[in-house]
Parts: structure tokens; sequence; C-alpha cells
């Protein structure tokens, strides 16, 4: 049967006599029965975003992001489904006001605000239900952090680099167990045999197996999907087990989840710690309490090794010019100096933990660095910074540079929209960046990170990761080129010119190594009051 009866039946287009044909129809036939579920979820998706009678600058640039945000998640390529936690996640992405779930978004039509006659067509060719993840899109979104007695499937080898990382896409471990770390800072332990889809940073869907979760505040929202049901964390740990027939059930630990129906019946439960849920193939079906079983679940792989800097420059001198490392590294004995010819040096002031530094624009402070330090190598470079609001024609406000001259990472905060947000965070390689989504230049403390995965000749939009305030920040705007291999040479903290910036600056620490993101997030947290 054609999809327009469908359509036309959920419109009320239909005579009364080929009503009842259709309807004969969708009662013998399990297909179509799955066909129009989908496609009765589709149209309430498309009426909650239907143009209203104008259409406001804001809302177009809203719905210019949301459509980018959907191409980029594969929309449009009929090899893949979506989620209904797909579209959510993308539009409070774009809000960034504050968690939206499907139910708000049905009861009180929160994306208005999307609602343009291109994003309508765009979502006619998306199906929200669970689907395979588009194995082609680009860079790294976790990492193998432990394994134990691991065989991995055949295909999984393509997706996972010799240190760990893993880019999106499907991953099959045939027996043995591994726990990923996501590049949200949420954590799971898959016991083999088990197929999880890793989606995005903040998102994977479990085919088969057993996983537990375990996320951090920083991480709220992650969610696990299945064949049968949705799974939401609001700061939590819980387990996911799917069987052979694609039967899930969900047992929480600790804190709560939100659970849905993937398809049919889909109305969700917040499901708190001691409980569980299961979902099985009859799609109106309630979520069926079953008993707990927490007990099957575990994180006990063993604990990540602490990671030490490098370079740790804390700003805590009470006086003299020069700014000494207190990481203890034998690579060198580095100290931040003010440069020959400065027109004056950064001065010292309260900072977001003890003392800190302030810069004014033209002013720098610079260190040379031993061969151990290589643009190309995996490394990480984490700060506090405080950058008051400001009005001017710079592009960049250049905070740091790492490498020299021709070969170098330049961090900036972004003042030209053609790159992306104005504000945001910024890294440079070459003519290559990647630009973050929040303003930090705001006047306020805002702790910085960016850990770029290594690789000599590879494109850094694929291979660097921005943080703010210990969360994944998602890219507004950015330009592929090639990393160039060579030694780092020096370290530079501000700019002698007028593309310089001006603002606070404490807690430094330069790692030769791609962190976790739970030693970004740690970071993050000191004395954050």
């Amino acid at each position: 049967m054609k999809a327009e009866f469908l359509e036309a039946l959920i419109s009320n287009e239909l005579s009364e006599k080929h009503s009842e044909v259709v309807k004969k129809a969708l009662r013998e036939d399990r297909d179509l029965q799955d066909a129009y579920f989908d496609q009765m979820e589709m149209d309430e998706a498309l009426r909650l975003i239907m143009p209203g009678e104008s259409l406001e600058e804001d809302d177009s640039d809203f719905c210019l992001g949301v459509l980018a945000r959907l191409e980029s998640e594969g929309a449009g390529n009929s090899d893949r489904g979506f989620s209904r936690a797909v579209l959510t996640e993308i539009i409070e992405e774009r809000e960034g006001i504050r968690p939206i779930r499907w139910p708000d978004l049905m009861k009180a039509g929160a994306v208005a605000a999307v609602a343009s006659i291109a994003l309508m067509f765009l979502l006619q060719t998306i199906i929200f239900r669970d689907g395979n993840v588009d194995e082609k899109q680009a860079g790294f979104i976790a990492k193998v952090e432990e394994a134990e007695n691991v065989v991995w499937g055949l295909d999984t080898a393509d997706k996972l680099r010799e240190d760990g990382w893993l880019k999106s896409g499907l991953i099959e471990i045939e027996s043995g167990s591994v726990k990923i770390a996501f590049n949200s800072g949420a954590t799971v332990l898959v016991e083999g045999p088990a197929s999880l889809g890793l989606e995005t940073l903040n998102r994977a869907f479990l085919n088969g197996g057993r996983v537990t979760a375990e996320v951090p505040k920083a991480a709220s929202g992650f969610a696990i999907n299945t064949p049968r049901m949705n799974v939401v964390d609001i700061g939590t740990r819980f387990g996911v087990e799917v069987d052979a027939a694609g039967n899930s059930e969900v047992h929480v630990m600790q804190g709560e989840v939100e659970v849905s129906r993937s398809s049919g019946n889909s109305v969700s439960v917040l499901l708190r710690e001691g409980l569980s849920l299961r979902a099985d193939g009859r799609t109106r079906s309630e979520l069926a309490s079953i008993p707990y079983a927490g007990d099957r679940y575990t994180l006990q792989l063993g604990k990540a090794a602490s990671q030490v800097p490098q370079l740790h420059f804390q700003f805590d001198e009470s006086s003299g010019a020069a700014i000494l490392d207190s990481a203890g590294s034998e690579a060198l004995d580095s100290e931040l100096i003010p440069g020959a010819d400065m027109n004056g040096s950064p001065r010292r002031a309260p900072g977001r933990v003890g003392g800190g530094i302030v810069f004014e624009e033209g002013q720098q402070l610079t260190t040379p660095l031993s061969s151990d330090f290589r643009v190309e190598a995996p490394h990480t470079i984490s700060m506090w910074i405080k950058i008051p609001p400001r009005i001017g024609g710079q592009e960049n406000a250049t905070i740091l540079r790492y490498g020299s001259e021709g070969a170098s990472w330049d961090v900036s905060s972004n003042m030209n929209p053609d790159n992306g947000i104005k504000g945001a965070l910024k890294v440079n390689f070459g003519n290559g960046y990647v630009c973050g989504s929040s303003d930090i230049v705001d006047g306020q403390w805002h702790h910085i990170s960016y850990r770029f995965l290594g690789g000599d000749g590879v494109d850094p939009t694929s291979h660097i990761h921005l943080f703010v305030d210990g969360s994944a920040e998602p890219i507004s705007g950015w330009g592929s080129s090639s990393v160039i291999g060579g030694r780092a040479e020096a370290f530079t903290l501000g700019r002698k010119d007028s593309e310089g910036f001006s603002g606070w600056v404490d807690e430094l620490r330069i790692y030769n190594d791609a962190v976790s993101t739970r030693t970004i997030q740690e970071e993050s947290k000191i004395n954050n009051y």
C-alpha cells in the first residue's frame, strides 16, 4: 500500500469506504502498522514546527542553525534512521537554555522558532525511529580506557585508532569487556558479545548486549537508545540490556533516568534508583515493571591513571617578572617571561584560584619548549580565563600560541561572525580552524580547553575537541587544513600587536597527551562557586 494512503488517513482526507479499506490493511499487515506509526510521529513533529504568519530574523538564524546540525547528523541520507532523541537534542543545543524533553515539546511547542518551510521539507526526508549510525561521520567521539580479554568484531578495526580513540559508527565486541569514555564525560562498560552504535559524543545505540553507564553532571542528558526504548540520563548510573529479539530493559543503580518506547506507546516514564523497566515487541503496550537486578551491572574494570601536566603555571608568585612552572617537569626548567620589545608587562591580580595575571592588548609572555613538545603530537591545553566584552574590528583576540610561526596552534576568542559564533573559543592551525558555540567574552570566569588527538598530516577539524566550563563544545564553524609536524619550539600567552586579547588568566596547564574528558571536567570544578 502506498504511503499516500496512510497520509490521507491521518489527515482525514479519505472517504469512509476508503478509510475502512486502509484500516483493514493496517490490522493485517505488521509492516504497514510500523509505517503508520512512523508517519504519525512525523506528522506530530511537522505540526509542532509548521511556520506561522511571519518569521522574525532571530528565528531565521535559529532555523539555519538547526538545519546545519541536521545535515551534519546525516539528514536526508536514506541509509540512516533517526531516533526521536536526535531532533530533541539538536533543538536543545541550539536553544541553549535548558534541557528539553520530547514530552515538553509536545505539550508546550517549545520549538516554534524552528518554523520554516525549508526545515519542514528537510524533515520530511527523516524517519524518527531507531536506525543505523552513519559510519562515515568524521571525528573521534569516544576513547577506549580499559579492556579485559576483549575480542573485537572484524569491522570495528576501521573505527579504532591504535591509541584507543573511536570514530562514530557501529562497534562489535565478540567477547570480553571494554570501558569506553565518551567526549561528554559519560562512561560505559560494554560486556561482549555486544553491538553498540556510537552516534554522538553524548548518545549511543545498543543493538544487542549489555552496557553499564556512569554519567557525571556535566554529561547529563546522555542517551542510550535501543530497538525498543530510549533511555535519557538525568545524572545517574544505570544498566541497559538488549536480547536477540531487540527486547530491552533498564535498571537504575543511582539517580534517575527518563525512559520511553522507541515507537508506538512512547509516553515517557521517570525511573528512579532501584527500579527497572522492560520494553518488548508489542509497540502499543506500556513499559513493564520487572524485578530490579542492578547487581548484574558493573564498572569495575579499573580506574584510569591520573594524568599530570608537563607544565602548570599557577600565577601565584607575589612579585618578580618571571612566572615559574609548578609542575616540576624534567623536560625543561620553564618560566614565562615578558618579551623584550614589549611596552610593559602583564600585571599580577587576583585569579580564579589564588593569584592570576591580567593582560592588556599588545602584551605577551613566552617560554621556549624542549624537543619533547611537538605540534603534531597529542596534547591538551587548559586554563581559566576572563575576558571583558568589547566592541571592535578584530577578527580574533589571540589568547595563546603553541608552536612557531607557520606551524602553530593558535587559541583565540572568535570576533568574526563569519567564522562561527562571535566570542566563542576558536583554535587554528594554519588556515584550518574549529570554533565553539559558547560566548566566553562576557566578563565572567570560564574554564577553556582544547584537546588534539595527534597525527601528522591530519585535518584538525576531525581531531580537535573544545571544552568550555567542563562541557564539550558544539561546533559553530570550521575550516579544513593539514597539520604540519615539527617541534613546537615555544609557548606564548597573549600577542604583541593589536590582535592580542585583554583579560585575566589563571591555572594554565599543558599536557603532552590527549587527556580524558574527566580530567578536564575535574579541573573545571576547582573552587567552582
